[in-house]
């Protein structure tokens, strides 16, 4: 995995930067005994169940409360 992020704005420095990843790219290699298309097909089975994948890639609100005591 390996993403994209301008520093700027994470740092900061520049608020017309965004704070957060602008992108993120996965590389996944698999093997095993199976043909290439089954393989393929796992993976996409495992994308398709991810709630990580699901969560980035379909804006979930967050709420965030905070208690002071």
């Amino acid at each position: 995995m390996r993403g994209d992020i301008d520093l700027m704005g994470l740092l900061g420095l520049d608020e017309t930067v965004r704070n957060g990843f602008s992108g993120i790219q996965v590389d996944i290699t698999i093997e095993g005994g199976a043909e290439a298309g089954a393989l393929r097909q796992v993976v996409q089975r495992s994308i398709a169940r991810s709630a990580v994948y699901d969560v980035l890639t379909n804006g979930t609100p967050v709420s965030i409360d905070v208690t002071v005591a």
